[in-house]
């Protein structure tokens, strides 16, 4: 790997982790305030702008907002190999 590719590397892999933690931390308070409103029956939520009280769609937003921590927690402890591979190939792809 070059000089250059590897600086660029670098700095993907930096804003990859960075975002990784982002992630970690607002997908824990979404996952937080959603966990609790499916805990409480008389919690309402706003999907599309309509207020709902239907447990379904409180259970569904908690499982989303799950999605941001696992990510954020891929992006954060991924091992650095992968993450170098990975961002020189997709550095290389758009060069």
């Amino acid at each position: 790997m070059d000089e250059d590719l590897k600086k660029k590397v670098d700095v993907v892999v930096g804003l990859s982790r960075l975002a990784g933690g982002t992630l970690i931390l607002v997908g824990s308070i979404l996952l937080f305030v959603f966990t609790q409103a499916a805990l409480d029956p008389n919690a309402v939520i706003e999907i599309n702008g309509a207020p709902t009280k239907d447990q379904a769609d409180k259970i569904m937003a908690a499982i989303f907002s799950a999605l941001f921590p696992i990510a954020g927690l891929f992006l954060s402890f991924a091992p650095a190999k992968l993450l170098d591979k990975w961002a020189a190939k997709i550095i290389s792809r758009l060069s």
